[in-house]
């Protein structure tokens, strides 16, 4: 089954470093001491065995059709294996992708003061990432000494891109990956197996407010786990930090702000904006007597809008920040504190029953205002042209009204990526 793009919002860190510098105790936060992530292993590695069995145990009972994990993956410390081998089995116990780079790095932003501030040795895409295309090649990357001090925003905002960078590819048994074979999650049930950006798309997404009929067409939109990323990443965030290993609980918590952020975006928590669900029904109907084309090209132009939301929003964020216009409405969205009240903490099952919600109630009207101020555009941004299209010079042709309830709309969604940054600051300080 055909889904939206894999990436919810482009720059996860943009968004990371407006939403806490917005609170003070964030901005006061002593700075932590970078270590490789071998070093916290061969500190808690034994603590960890048990904590990871707890965790599994914990998303075997609550989240919703959860592949258990293969008993042979639990984790085991061996204190005499080399450092490398910690990480593997880590990673391979929490049924990540073995093979993240994960150095110590920070990613700069991009505003003329940080870059021009820097003194650190620069790093590569590749050094980072495990993805072949650069579609944040931008992106200023800059490497940390073991033991270097640094800003606990900076290892936040950085790690909150950092599960875009290839943590969860390749992980379903028909993805041609050994690991994959091995993880217990199954045949991947959404997106295009073959494509590896595409099979992060069920931990990054969770359409849990479809219609019935909906799920009747598509089992697979019922397994979605971004439940389970969130509850792992936050419940090594905390252990983490009361360990004394403060870098890496901060590096965790960016991690698990991520998948929080991804389910603000609505294209991430609705299948089919704008489409009836007669229509999808017909469409499935079509598909099943040999008629896909319909069914296809609706996935499609999905895809293709999202996409286009996503530069139009990254191009004006970026704009704003190179030209150091800190005040531009589009950043100040993320630091909406008043998107707060009444729902400071982010529990486990907020994911499902707020945010997501949210955002799926917010879809179809995005879905048509993307549409109208973008006529045509969304075949070309499937045929990868939109990182070098100026989607602001395109919304500048379109209706003003149109134009500035896209720009509200966008502001809304920037202030709910914001919120649920704060509120799982706020549960793991």
């Amino acid at each position: 089954m055909a889904v939206s793009a894999a990436h919810a919002w482009t720059t996860h860190a943009i968004g990371t470093w407006q939403a806490l510098n917005a609170l003070p105790e964030v901005r006061s936060e002593p700075m932590v001491k970078a270590e490789p992530l071998a070093s916290f292993l061969k500190d808690q590695g034994p603590v960890l065995e048990g904590l990871l069995q707890q965790e599994e145990q914990w998303a075997r009972g609550h989240i919703r059709n959860y592949p258990a994990r293969p008993e042979v993956l639990s984790y085991r410390h061996d204190k005499d294996a080399d450092p490398s081998v910690w990480v593997h089995r880590f990673l391979s116990a929490v049924r990540a992708n073995p093979n993240m780079p994960l150095p110590l790095y920070l990613q700069l932003q991009p505003t003329p003061q940080a870059l021009a501030d820097n003194h650190r040795p620069g790093l590569t895409w590749q050094d980072v990432s495990l993805h072949k295309d650069a579609h944040m090649a931008d992106n200023k990357f800059v490497a940390l000494r073991d033991a270097e001090f640094v800003s606990v925003l900076d290892v936040i905002a950085t790690a909150s891109d950092e599960p875009d960078y290839g943590l969860d590819i390749g992980l379903w048994e028909n993805n041609a990956t050994e690991f994959g074979q091995n993880y217990g999650f199954g045949k991947q049930p959404l997106g295009d197996p073959k494509h590896p950006a595409s099979s992060q798309v069920s931990f990054h997404s969770g359409y849990f407010h479809e219609s019935p009929l909906m799920y009747a067409s598509s089992g697979a939109l019922r397994r979605t786990f971004p439940e389970y990323r969130l509850h792992l990443w936050q419940t090594l965030a905390r252990h983490a930090m009361l360990s004394g290993h403060s870098y890496w609980g901060w590096r965790f918590a960016g991690w698990a702000m991520h998948y929080a952020q991804d389910l603000t975006q609505p294209y991430h928590a609705s299948v089919l904006p704008s489409r009836s669900v007669a229509s999808m029904w017909w469409g499935d109907v079509l598909a099943l007597t040999g008629l896909p084309q319909a069914k296809d090209e609706a996935y499609a132009q999905v895809s293709g809008r999202h996409a286009v939301l996503e530069s139009f929003h990254q191009q004006s964020l970026l704009s704003a920040l190179h030209k150091g216009e800190l005040n531009h409405p589009h950043l100040l969205a993320f630091a909406n504190l008043s998107k707060d009240q009444g729902r400071l903490v982010l529990t486990e099952f907020s994911l499902r029953d707020d945010v997501s919600k949210s955002a799926y109630a917010a879809a179809d009207e995005l879905d048509a205002l993307v549409i109208k101020t973008f006529p045509m555009m969304g075949n070309e941004a499937v045929n990868g042209a939109q990182s070098v299209t100026n989607y602001s010079a395109i919304a500048q042709q379109s209706n003003p009204a149109t134009r500035d309830a896209l720009d509200k709309n966008l502001r809304d969604l920037s202030g709910n990526f914001g919120r649920v940054t704060r509120a799982i600051w706020r549960r793991l300080r």
